[in-house]
């Protein structure tokens, strides 16, 4: 009767225990599933902000439905700010080097009062709230860099084609320094000007001889290279594509990119030659309009190359100021003020 009886209680006992492992079992979570289901198919391709990663559910732990419902909701999406246009302000400076006007001093400097003088002066700009320079590194067909295409500048050695000793490369110094003081460098050049008056004897390795057949003698001593000529613009092509791509400038500016003023020929601009290879070609502008048109197109083909290149690096003109009619003489016009 004993053994019978601890049969029916190790039965009960053994029904009941199969029920309870039964009734342990997780179900299955329709909301988990929904979850999953749901960000796995939204999916962007471009991700601003990451979605919050699911959990894994433990088998041992009840799911909290209310969190659940809210992690469904969460799916990635790109957010998109419209923020205003911060003003800034150009505040600039031109260093001219051509006749040592503002740097170097003298052209006998040794190296490190090159570049002491080069400091003091972007500090200057510094402490006077400028936020750029425009540093001029092609006076007259020559370099105050490292240039394949161009001599070593007079107004920095004093002798056309002579590096500085203890070398160092100029513009890449003032690049330097001028970022470290948060100001943009703008490089300045002079595209036809060959020689100036003040830039020593015109040796062999000056542009004015290396480039004769299209450069003329001015009446006052300079040397201009001629603008109708397509080698004078191929030429300032490349050297300012190769400071362009060399250098971490913010900007090219040009100085004299027109034709000189008529008081330096006395008279009128000596381009015989290219104006009858011109008119012999079936060209129908004015002499005017024609001078015009070489400037213009030239102007294009260096903007478009610089921004082809590197786009954010800026490119400027400076025309010279007419503030009222006769200055300089022969210009028309109205007056400024």
């Amino acid at each position: 009767m004993k053994i019978q009886v601890i049969s029916v209680w190790a039965a009960s006992l053994l029904l009941a225990l199969s029920m309870s492992c039964k009734s342990s079992k997780p179900k299955p979570n329709p909301t988990t599933s929904a979850v999953t289901t749901e960000v796995s198919a939204t999916q962007p391709t471009e991700v601003s902000v990451p979605a919050v990663p699911l959990e894994n559910t433990k088998k041992d732990t009840a799911v909290n439905t209310a969190t659940s419902k809210a992690t469904a909701e969460v799916k990635k999406e790109k957010i998109r700010l419209d923020l205003p246009v911060v003003p800034r302000e150009f505040r600039a400076a031109w260093v001219a080097t051509v006749a040592n006007i503002n740097w170097p001093s003298k052209r006998n400097l040794t190296t490190e009062q090159q570049k002491q003088e080069a400091i003091a002066l972007l500090d200057l700009l510094k402490n006077h709230n400028f936020n750029a320079v425009i540093f001029q590194v092609r006076p007259s067909a020559d370099a105050l860099y490292e240039s394949s295409y161009e001599p070593w500048s007079y107004f920095l050695t004093g002798e056309i084609g002579k590096r500085p000793e203890p070398y160092y490369d100029p513009l890449a110094f003032w690049v330097e320094e001028a970022h470290k003081r948060g100001l943009e460098l703008h490089v300045w050049l002079n595209p036809y000007r060959a020689h100036h008056t003040n830039g020593g004897e015109v040796t062999e390795k000056s542009m004015a001889k290396k480039a004769a057949d299209y450069v003329v003698r001015l009446k006052n001593g300079m040397y201009w290279f001629d603008p109708a000529d397509p080698r004078t613009q191929d030429h300032a092509s490349r050297v300012v594509n190769d400071i362009v791509k060399r250098y971490d400038i913010d900007g090219v500016h040009f100085d004299d990119y027109f034709y000189p003023y008529a008081s330096y020929n006395g008279g009128d601009f000596p381009d015989h030659k290219t104006w009858k290879s011109y008119k012999d070609n079936g060209g129908t502008l004015s002499r005017a309009d024609w001078r015009r048109h070489n400037v213009n197109i030239f102007i294009e083909r260096i903007y478009k190359e610089i921004k082809a290149e590197k786009p954010f690096v800026k490119f400027g003109l400076s025309p010279f100021g007419i503030w009222k009619p006769g200055y300089p003489a022969g210009v028309t016009g109205s007056f400024a003020v």
